[in-house]
């Protein structure tokens, strides 16, 4: 029971870090991204990488 509890708490907390970091990074306009090395069409995968590792 609580694997599925922590299994349950670490996706949530995963969403929590893909949503903001897409939300931020959807702020930024074209150059900021570039400056950074993104590219606007990359928000979504770098967004996944980001929930991924946390």
């Amino acid at each position: 029971m609580i694997y599925f509890l922590n299994a349950i708490i670490d996706r949530i907390k995963a969403y929590v870090v893909y949503s903001k970091t897409r939300a931020e990074l959807a702020q930024l306009d074209d150059r900021s991204l570039s400056d950074l090395g993104f590219q606007r069409g990359e928000i979504e995968f770098i967004a996944r990488k980001a929930a991924e590792t946390n």
